[in-house]
Formats: structure tokens, sequence, C-alpha cells
């Protein structure tokens, strides 16, 4: 082999080495690895981030039939970062002990109560999503409304350590907040024929047509309470809404609806 083919060939290898080792550092930057000093390492075990802990609940025996609740622990997170999600989550698990209290129970009293907890958690790219559902089935002796559900939801980008909002999200799934306010009033807002419901501000009795007819401004003030009513969540790399059918249609009717939480995967 001549001189001027080995000076080529140590050129081309080293061109070879320094591309692939540019395609190594733009593969590791879009997974989140060190992209800037203040990117940190992603570990994709979500174990690394989220311990469940099942809670203990002692003296609640007279009134509950069972209480399945588990919390959720947030690791090798700045708690600044998570802070909001982890008050909202005590605050859920506290209304265990406020129904307790409204419930004054006697030695004859059969404990039907129950409270259960679900907890889903993924990594999707660098986002980690959790989502937090607690269910309340309370007497109905007591309770009018028995039936009690409350979800939260927490969005993070593992590699900035940045809790994302439902604009980050949709953006990055390519909704609106109009598109989807039109959805979620097709099919939970609007009532089907042989139904009636009454308008909160006015008293005045709606049916599907009188809603139909007034169906931007039933949109547009989707669009302005979406961010109170909804939450999102990533499950598979697909955008999940949540909300609960309750508190949509409260903000229209007033009936006595029951809790629903719809869980709306978008494609």
């Amino acid at each position: 082999m001549s001189n001027r083919t080995s000076k080529m060939l140590v050129v081309l290898s080293a061109v070879v080495l320094l591309l692939s080792g540019l395609g190594l550092y733009v593969m590791f930057d879009k997974q989140g690895y060190g992209k800037l000093e203040d990117r940190k390492v992603v570990t994709y075990n979500v174990k690394d981030y989220i311990e469940t802990k099942a809670m203990v609940f002692n003296d609640y025996n007279d009134v509950y039939g069972s209480i399945n609740v588990s919390k959720v622990n947030i690791k090798n997170i700045s708690n600044d970062d998570v802070k909001d999600f982890i008050t909202k989550e005590e605050e859920l698990i506290s209304y265990i002990d406020a129904y307790y209290e409204e419930m004054a129970a006697d030695d004859s009293y059969i404990p039907v109560n129950t409270v259960n907890s679900n907890i889903k958690a993924q990594i999707n790219g660098s986002i980690l999503s959790v989502f937090y559902e607690l269910d309340f089935f309370l007497d109905q002796n007591i309770f009018e409304n028995n039936i009690k559900k409350y979800v939260i939801t927490l969005n993070i980008d593992l590699a900035n350590e940045e809790v994302l909002n439902n604009d980050y999200l949709l953006k990055k799934y390519d909704y609106s907040k109009e598109y989807l306010s039109e959805k979620i009033f097709e099919e939970d807002v609007l009532i089907s024929n042989n139904q009636v419901v009454i308008d909160r501000n006015t008293n005045i009795t709606l049916t599907k047509s009188d809603i139909e007819s007034q169906k931007k401004d039933y949109v547009d003030r989707i669009v302005r309470e979406f961010d109170n009513i909804i939450e999102m969540y990533i499950e598979n790399n697909s955008l999940v809404i949540v909300y609960d059918k309750k508190e949509l249609n409260n903000i229209f009717f007033d009936n006595d609806y029951i809790p629903e939480i719809k869980i709306r995967y978008l494609k």
C-alpha cells in the first residue's frame, strides 16, 4: 500500500469516527443526555423517580369498609418542581379524614364506605407522566352525591426538570384547545333528543336543539375553563386528556350529575 493511500485511509477513518461521534452526541442529546450543562442524565426506569407506598389508616374501621390507598413518592427530582403535585395529592388524601368526620358512626353502623387509589406512571422520551386517581364510594344514606372521584396528573421533562403545562403538551402533539373543546362538547355536553337540562344561570329548561343552537358559546366557555377542568398525561406516547363529566356539565347546567371520570386517548 502506497504512502498516499495509507494517508487517505487514515483521513477517511478520522472523518468516519468524527461523524459517528457527532451522530451519537445528537442521539443522546435528543434523549435528554446533557445537551447543556444544566441538563441531567435521564434514566428510563420509572422506579428511579416514582415510588408508590401503601398507606395505613388506623381507627377508621367503624366507618370505612375498606381503604386501599397508596401515595406517590417522587425521587431524584427537585421538590420545588413537583411541590404543586405533592400538595394536591396530600389534599386528596386528607379527604379520607374529612369524610370520616362527616359520618358519626354509632355501634350499630355497618361500615359500607370505601376509598381506592389508582396510580399510573410512564416515561415517554424524557417526559415522566404520573396519573393519580382517588375514588370514594360513600354511604348513600348519608351523602346525596355519594360517589366522589378526583384526578391529578404530573408531566415533567426529566432532562430539564421542568414541569410541563397543558399548552406545552397540546403543542407537542399538535392539538388546540378549540378543537378539543368542540369534541368534548359533542361527546359530553350535548344531550340526546329525549333529555332536558336546566340552565345554571337562567333556570330555563333546555333541549338538545337549544344547546346546539348555542354551540359556539358552549365551546368558548370550555376553552376558557380548559385548564381548570382538564388534566393531561402521556401514555404509550399518546396524549391523554382526563376530566370529570360532572365538573364539566356543572359549568352549564343545574342538574344532579354523578361524578364520571372521562379518559380520552388522542390519536
